[in-house]
């Protein structure tokens, strides 16, 4: 290891002793306190000075998306102390039955609480979460054994980062081209023609969505391999992160069963106490729900302007509190949309209308175009200021593509992808 890698590995180092701290401070005192002890406030100042320290290190390791990954579990933690010690408190009581009794395995588990926050297989797991791939259940394996688990989970992790290394090193050749020739205004522009906008959501929804998607599945992936193959969780803890594109063709759909769940529970509980406990805005109304939604969007886009500042991209640069703020008017227009048009169906056909609820083709396919259109719309406003920067476009540590030459890699892309697909027949 040379002598420009000693800093980094001192800032490696001491954001994985604070996470770790980080981790056993909230655990310990699930199990150690009762649900109305005072000393659990102690874990919000606690937690906030924690993610503050870790933001400053990963800060300063440089633009990177695992550092963005691992401040994101930083803040999704600060949540998880407000929601499982103090909102919604549990205690060493609703630590299962099955556990060891020993301080250890409780301790473990109560750690996993707040580092695996859909609380899967639990009384509060969150709505939504994905089941097992079908590929364990036309085998008839309830729970994945864990050496096939592995394979799978191993196989297609090697493919996603092929895929996010070819990605990466396109984006980094156009962003070099348009920084060399500068192509590309300081600020986002709005007033585009027909065709640039055509091409912008479909660049948006590519980078936003379909890349965004690899690499936040890439990461989950990665951490399900290690730990499963250390033995210290079980394939059935870990079910897929996101849900089926097909549930996309809205964007209640896209938001609530398509992305991942990984920020609804702790979000949810903090914006329920806000609308319902401090403004006492009565439960199940449409004043309640809209908040809610507001809430949990604005702590969202909070959150990712934190991961923007990682990212080297200034508070004042960043888009992602105007993209996740905006995401609660699309809601409210498209149940706005379906509202009027439930009462015009419901009028001119009356009970010869569909109850089953499916709907047809046609319907969904207008759905996936309103869907697709609006978040690629919007995002501009947060995708852009990624765009301008060179330095943003590095997805993985080591680039493969750039030892061997991009075709190798993208042919293995094609070719692995489709026999991976196959063969433990990949769901999308």
């Amino acid at each position: 290891m040379g002598e420009g890698d000693a800093p980094a590995s001192s800032h490696i180092l001491q954001i994985s002793g604070l996470y770790a701290i980080h981790c056993l401070i909230p655990a310990t005192l699930l199990i150690a306190t009762s649900k109305q002890s005072i000393f659990r406030y102690l874990s919000v100042p606690c937690s906030l000075l924690l993610a503050h320290q870790a933001v400053h290190v990963a800060s300063a390791l440089g633009p990177g998306f695992f550092w963005c990954e691992l401040v994101r579990l930083f803040v999704t933690i600060i949540f998880q102390c407000l929601n499982l010690l103090l909102i919604n408190p549990k205690d060493n009581s609703d630590v299962p039955a099955e556990v060891d009794q020993g301080l250890v395995d409780r301790l473990y588990y109560a750690t996993s609480l707040f580092t695996q926050p859909r609380g899967v297989n639990t009384a509060w797991q969150v709505k939504n979460c994905p089941s097992q791939p079908q590929y364990y259940q036309r085998r008839g394996w309830i729970i994945p054994p864990r050496d096939r688990f592995l394979i799978r989970q191993i196989a297609i992790a090697v493919w996603q980062y092929l895929a996010l290394d070819v990605f990466a090193t396109l984006a980094l050749q156009q962003a070099l081209e348009q920084k060399k020739h500068e192509t590309l205004p300081p600020t986002v522009q709005w007033d585009l023609s027909v065709e640039q906008w055509i091409e912008r959501i479909i660049s948006n929804l590519v980078a936003g969505f379909v890349v965004s998607r690899i690499l936040i599945d890439f990461h989950h992936r990665a951490f399900s391999i290690i730990i499963v193959g250390l033995r210290l969780d079980s394939p059935s803890n870990c079910p897929p992160l996101f849900g089926k594109a097909a549930n996309a063709y809205t964007l209640r759909g896209f938001w609530g069963k398509f992305w991942h769940q990984l920020l609804r529970q702790p979000l949810t509980s903090v914006s329920k106490f806000i609308t319902r406990d401090l403004l006492g805005l009565p439960s199940q109304t449409s004043a309640e729900k809209y908040m809610n939604i507001f809430t949990i969007f604005f702590f969202s886009g909070a959150l990712h302007v934190v991961l923007d500042t990682v990212q080297g991209i200034p508070a004042d640069e960043s888009g992602a509190m105007l993209f996740f703020s905006l995401a609660p008017l699309g809601l409210l227009i498209e149940d706005g949309i379906r509202t009027l048009w439930r009462a015009f169906v419901d009028l001119s056909y009356g009970n010869q209308t569909n109850k089953k609820g499916t709907l047809p083709m046609w319907q969904k396919t207008l759905g996936f175009l309103w869907t697709m259109v609006w978040l690629g719309v919007t995002s501009t406003c947060y995708l852009y200021p990624q765009m301008l920067r060179p330095q943003n476009q590095a997805l993985v540590p080591y680039s493969l593509a750039s030892q061997v030459g991009l075709p190798v890699v993208g042919l293995a892309v094609v070719v692995g992808g489709a026999i991976v697909a196959f063969v433990f027949e990949v769901e999308i």
